[in-house]
């Protein structure tokens, strides 16, 4: 029997990639029951325990909504989760996607470089991946870029207002100490966030290519924009260690930027809060989520929909929300929607802990870095966090089933290495401050994304009270509260807040590079 994986957890037996011929049933097949009763109406179902799933759930269940989320992994917000091992950065800014005009030209270099931030996975996935390819270089022209740019700045500036209720309802407050959910004793006392600021360094930030994606960063976000060009002069100011080479095209500075200090204690927190509230949270097997279908109530025009599990458990609710990631593509078969959802596979490694590679140490002492840094040509960011620096980012293409590849974790420490400026001060190698990586946190993790780097975001096509929240691409965790609020007013019936037609499961219908629509 195939399975539909959600999260990264593969069951015995079977993978996300295993096929069967009742795997392919659609919304068609539907399951005959008697009279709904009005308690399934008020369920609902969450697939997926990312920040996109947690913030989904609590809005729903602020709503009134009784909700159970499903998450396939061990555990919610583990590190199997795509939404535990990425760079903390609250991207409000990161409306301009990687697909740009001639990057065509540049792919092949980037993927045969050996510090390309792009590569390929030799993998038989790479076959399923051309039409997603197709479509990625078909979004590259100056109108679709632009499109896309303006689509995802209509989520973006309600990005950090959308967590503000869902947050509030979980009893969270992110300028709060961590608390019990801080990874080390001695970070207890460390907020969730962290409002320093975040530098996007620049091969050149006064060449056009840079003023372009400048303007289009303002364009989609509006007036209120914070965004500062700086000189190599302005960039050491904010950050004194970083190289010569890292700081010589200058860089983008957002004076409102911050992040995460540690990912994981967020995404327990807003858990708790969840089931505090009444919530139910099912992991593991018994959030491993096989099938999804209509259920069909004779004389009764209003919608239900059945989830079932690999335990065999099903669960009927009157919505249920798709926010599995990268996951989440079979799951939208069986509900009518063929996409062309794949992944950008990502990577991240991280340094034990001391107090001079953290952002908080004694006065007297410079500490490594002060707030999370972008790499715009190694593609990745390095960030201070309370369980020390990680550095996090790449793109690899090659499907979910083959394994991490151990050169990208040693590029990923050399390219960190190489940002700073590891001179002597003090009778004392500055190196010394990044200490020794953890190679107990060297991390990979699947982004879920599609040709056009818009997420998937409004109804099914054939089954009503199915709802779609996935393919956030790098910014699933920025994107999670303003889903999860449209989503809810979705399944309550208010109209959304932004027009979601851009964002339409149906979009890639007819597109000549999709032929499965």
């Amino acid at each position: 029997r195939a399975r539909v994986c959600v999260g990264t957890a593969r069951p015995r037996g079977g993978g996300c990639g295993a096929r069967s011929r009742r795997s392919e049933r659609t919304a068609r097949d539907t399951v005959t029951m008697g009279p709904a009763s009005a308690a399934v109406r008020s369920r609902a179902v969450v697939v997926g325990g990312g920040f996109v799933g947690l913030a989904t759930a609590l809005h729903l269940q602020r709503a009134g909504k009784h909700v159970t989320l499903l998450e396939a992994g061990p555990d919610v917000g583990g590190r199997h989760s795509a939404s535990n091992g990425n760079a903390g950065t609250f991207a409000f800014y990161a409306n301009v996607p990687v697909q740009r005009p001639g990057l065509w030209k540049e792919a092949p270099g980037m993927i045969m470089s050996r510090k390309g931030a792009l590569r390929l996975v030799p993998d038989p996935h790479l076959l399923r991946m051309v039409p997603w390819a197709a479509g990625a270089l078909a979004s590259c022209s100056p109108a679709e870029v632009r499109k896309t740019s303006l689509a995802l700045g209509t989520l973006l500036r309600l990005a950090e207002d959308g967590y503000r209720d869902a947050w509030s309802y979980a009893g969270v407050d992110v300028d709060a100490p961590m608390g019990v959910y801080a990874p080390t004793p001695e970070s207890r006392a460390d907020a969730f966030a962290a409002r320093k600021g975040y530098i996007l360094l620049q091969r050149d930030v006064t060449s056009a290519s840079s003023a372009a994606a400048a303007a289009l960063r303002r364009e989609g976000l509006g007036p209120g924009l914070k965004m500062e060009a700086l000189d190599g002069v302005g960039v050491r100011e904010l950050e004194p260690l970083l190289s010569d080479r890292a700081v010589r095209g200058g860089a983008w500075w957002f004076e409102d930027g911050w992040f995460l200090r540690h990912p994981e204690a967020l995404l327990r927190a807003m858990r708790d809060g969840f089931v505090a509230r009444g919530g139910e949270v099912r992991c593991g097997s018994g959030g491993y989520v096989r099938f999804v279908r209509a259920l069909d109530v004779p004389g009764d025009p209003r919608s239900a929909v059945r989830v079932t599990t690999s335990d065999g458990v099903y669960l009927d609710a009157g919505t249920v929300v798709i926010a599995a990631g990268a996951h989440s593509k079979q799951l939208a078969e069986q509900c009518g929607d063929a996409v062309p959802l794949d992944t950008e596979r990502g990577y991240s490694v991280q340094w034990a802990p001391n107090k001079k590679n953290v952002f908080e140490t004694d006065a007297r002492e410079e500490p490594l870095l002060t707030r999370p840094v972008c790499s715009s040509e190694g593609g990745f960011i390095v960030t201070p966090m309370s369980g020390g620096v990680r550095s996090a980012g790449l793109v690899e293409l090659g499907g979910l089933n083959a394994g991490p590849v151990a050169s990208r974790f040693e590029q990923l420490d050399a390219e960190t290495r190489a940002l700073f400026s590891f001179r002597s001060t003090k009778n004392e190698d500055s190196f010394a401050r990044l200490g020794a990586r953890d190679g107990e946190k060297d991390w990979l993790g699947f982004r879920p994304t599609l040709p056009d780097a818009l997420p998937v975001l409004g109804p099914s096509s054939r089954v009503p009270g199915v709802l779609y929240a996935f393919g956030h691409q790098h910014i699933g965790w920025t994107l999670g509260g303003i889903t999860g609020r449209v989503v809810a007013d979705l399944a309550t019936g208010k109209t959304p807040e932004v027009d979601l037609a851009p964002f339409s499961a149906r979009r890639f219908r007819g597109k000549p590079w999709w032929p499965y629509s």
